[in-house]
């Protein structure tokens, strides 16, 4: 009822309902802005009432309701309230890291990256912290909040790639680090070879499976969380995932076999040590990507 949505938006928010009628009004109203700017998205008017409520500011309810970015403020709480249909309209939000990426002059695959890694920040609770995507306040257009916040992650990451170590030294450490026997015989027999291979593979990946990997691998994400971020179902996530790894594995062997004159069932062999330090082996270079 509508009456009840304003006393809990007065109550969320502190302030006084100087016109009853008139915060009514202004209820119904930014409802009908809501929906008409995301018509594919379902709201929930209590969980919308009490996000709101939290990040009013102004004279009286009625007042705050009118000045607020409706829109934002909604799919921002449908966002935080984990709802599939928000976490996939937030895609048209999110085209404001390509023009942040022109502006800082990132490559295509930071921009890609950057998307992503906002997909997981701003969507997914983690460790019993809500989503990033609570903390807009409303006090601006939620493209404008996002294009900051992803201005911030490519500068970041540009910052990073600058710092970076040569590949071939990473992944000679990389290498080194290894404590399974075969791995250290592999390197001393094959050392230039496997670290060109693996470095060729993991960059033949498209930014799209670098991602994942790293979300899985270096941010411990679960497959559920994933699925969550990219408003796909688990299962869907867990095929991205295994096809992700496969394609390393796949590229990894590809590259060897071309560089190798081995019987196929050396190759076959080294794949499989590949495919086994996998996670150990990929961690420390994923982090950096």
């Amino acid at each position: 009822m509508p009456d009840d949505r304003v006393e809990q938006l007065a109550a969320a928010s502190g302030l006084a309902i100087s016109s009853r009628t008139a915060a009514v009004a202004a209820w119904e109203n930014m409802l009908a802005a809501a929906r008409d700017a995301w018509p594919s998205v379902k709201l929930d008017e209590n969980a919308l009432a009490g996000y709101i409520g939290a990040r009013l500011a102004g004279a009286d309810v009625a007042s705050a309701l009118t000045t607020a970015p409706a829109a934002d403020l909604a799919l921002a709480a449908a966002c935080a309230a984990q709802e599939p249909t928000a976490h996939a309209a937030f895609d048209a939000v999110l085209v404001e890291v390509d023009a942040a990426g022109a502006s800082t002059g990132a490559t295509q695959d930071q921009i890609e990256e950057v998307k992503q890694l906002l997909r997981v920040q701003l969507l997914v609770p983690r460790d019993g912290k809500p989503p990033g995507i609570a903390g807009y306040r409303g006090k601006g257009p939620l493209r404008g909040w996002v294009r900051i916040t992803a201005t911030r992650e490519l500068i970041r990451h540009k910052k990073k790639a600058q710092r970076e170590a040569p590949i071939e030294r990473r992944l000679d450490h990389l290498l080194a680090s290894g404590i399974d026997p075969a791995l250290a015989a592999l390197k001393a027999e094959y050392r230039a070879e496997f670290a060109v291979a693996l470095r060729e593979a993991i960059e033949d990946l498209s930014a799209e499976d670098r991602t994942l990997l790293r979300q899985q691998i270096v941010d411990n994400l679960s497959i559920d969380a994933i699925g969550a971020a990219y408003g796909v179902h688990r299962a869907t996530a867990a095929r991205w995932l295994n096809r992700a790894r496969a394609e390393l594995v796949t590229a990894t062997h590809r590259r060897l076999a071309a560089r190798l004159e081995l019987p196929v069932e050396q190759i076959e062999s080294v794949i499989r040590l590949v495919a086994s330090q996998l996670d150990a082996s990929v961690i420390r270079y994923l982090k950096d990507r």
